[in-house]
């Protein structure tokens, strides 16, 4: 029943919340494994793979074309020393993105064999695992050196169902000349939400040198916005708005996974935002249209003082090349609210049922979460999944991953991600909910509330709480 739901839906733009690269990959082609030969045994034999075991065997891989292209070193040489330490053969089988998870599931659905493995993005490994495509991975002995979070979100209960590849996280953009200009400290960015908009009221605006609440503020030609949302009725908005639903204290569920997306935290927490286009005029008047790509190019062009994104944007903001800002710009923390609190999003490693080579597919998985690949991973550009990773990348840019491990520590997995099948028709409804407020078709609370009585009817129908729930619960 749960196989037949699964394969039914069209899902769009599933698993594909994960990080894109900081910076081009970077690599002098040569990977030792010191990192990991310097930790206890018990350790390196969960990474290092079994020689004679695989020699002359073969793996089918299936890549995300883009994330390929975007990662040739740490991917080229992790299966290159790979194929050295078994004998085995690794093939990359890369596919857009827009095609790879639909040709998967058709694989699947016949359970054809042709592939023993993917990469996906935050959701991917609980989506395909708790539909029951997936094999449980052994959970790493140094499992306590991966963000908590970072694997929270690839597992059901006791069972891991993706090892992390790479992993992402928001942080704080702020515009250092132009806090200089409205009297601020660049130095002393805003720590609660409610100081983000004070300041962001400070750097709105108008054409006229106006901010809101002065005499003759033109809401309508504005400069400068002080703060910017991703609006679009997709995952960019959801997404955006997590950071906020946890830092007021809210959550998408309770302990006992009843959707709390209703509760007076939650309704605060979006009421900020509608505030913020609706009465402040801090986010530009066509905020609902805004995906990623509208988000950063009118950052990057100078037209926003602070923000709240992925990482990659750091780098798109220090480009010459497309950027206005270059050494303009400070990143950190994300503020808190009710408590510090955001969403973590990633990669990892997953293994099909359908793999005629299971032990190899685990061992190729594991060795490619293992300390130097994760290192060559960050090193390449990416946000690190290892704790000892990040502290390693903190030392060489202290900056850049500085302000990554900070709000990395406050990150949580999205509870929807737990509901497998259900995930992204969730996803569509919220989305729709925060746009209904935004345009003020509906006021926060009852555009919520509307959308806690629809998120319970697909769970009901997809079966959650009879078939994917236990899945959830830590074994008795």
């Amino acid at each position: 029943m749960l196989r037949k739901k699964w394969l039914s839906l069209i899902l769009v733009a599933v698993m594909a919340l994960g990080t894109a690269p900081l910076v081009s990959a970077q690599g002098d082609g040569d990977l030792g494994l010191p990192l990991l030969e310097a930790q206890p045994e018990d350790v390196q034999a969960y990474y290092l793979p079994d020689g004679e075991q695989f020699q002359g065997k073969s793996l089918n891989v299936v890549i995300n074309s883009t994330f390929l292209e975007t990662n040739p070193e740490p991917l080229e040489m992790g299966k290159a020393k790979f194929e050295e330490l078994t004998g085995a053969t690794i093939n990359y089988i890369p596919l857009p993105e827009n095609q790879l998870y639909d040709q998967v599931r058709l694989e699947l659905a016949v359970e054809s064999g042709a592939y023993d493995m993917v990469h996906t993005g935050a959701g991917g490994a609980m989506d395909f695992g708790l539909a029951g495509f997936l094999v449980p991975l052994p959970v790493p002995p140094d499992v306590d050196d991966f963000f908590a979070a970072d694997v929270d979100q690839y597992s059901a209960g006791d069972v891991l169902y993706g090892l992390p590849m790479v992993a992402d996280t928001n942080i704080l953009y702020w515009r250092t000349d132009l806090f200089e200009a409205a009297g601020l400290d660049p130095a002393d960015p805003p720590e609660t939400y409610d100081e983000l908009r004070d300041y962001a009221l400070k750097l709105t605006t108008d054409a006229n040198g106006n901010h809101p609440g002065d005499e003759g503020f033109d809401p309508d030609n504005i400069d400068v916005y002080g703060l910017a949302f991703k609006g679009v009725a997709g995952l960019a908005s959801t997404w955006e708005w997590y950071n906020y639903l946890f830092a007021f204290g809210g959550d998408v569920f309770d302990a006992d996974y009843n959707v709390t997306i209703d509760s007076p935290e939650a309704i605060a927490s979006l009421q900020w935002v509608v505030d913020n286009l609706r009465e402040y005029h801090i986010y530009p008047a066509d905020t609902t249209t805004y995906d990623y790509t509208e988000f950063h190019t009118l950052f990057i062009q100078g037209r926003v003082a602070m923000a709240i994104n992925w990482p990659y944007m750091y780098n798109m903001a220090q480009d010459p090349a497309q950027s206005e800002i270059v050494d303009k710009v400070a990143i950190g923390r994300k503020p808190a609210q009710a408590t510090h609190g955001g969403e973590i999003g990633g990669w990892s490693w997953n293994v099909f049922q359908m793999s005629q080579n299971q032990d190899l597919a685990i061992a190729f998985a594991k060795f490619m979460s293992g300390p130097d690949i994760s290192l060559a991973f960050a090193e390449g550009g990416n946000v690190p999944v290892r704790k000892s990773v990040a502290a390693i990348m903190t030392e060489q840019d202290p900056v850049l991953y500085g302000a990554i491990a900070a709000n990395q520590a406050d990150g949580k997995s999205i509870g929807f991600i737990e509901t497998g099948p259900s995930w992204t028709p969730i996803e569509q409804v919220l989305s729709q909910a925060i746009q209904e407020a935004l345009i003020g078709d509906k006021d926060a609370e009852t555009a919520l509330k509307d959308a806690k009585a629809d998120i319970e009817e697909i769970l009901d129908d997809d079966g959650f709480y009879e078939e994917i729930l236990p899945q959830l619960l830590p074994a008795q």
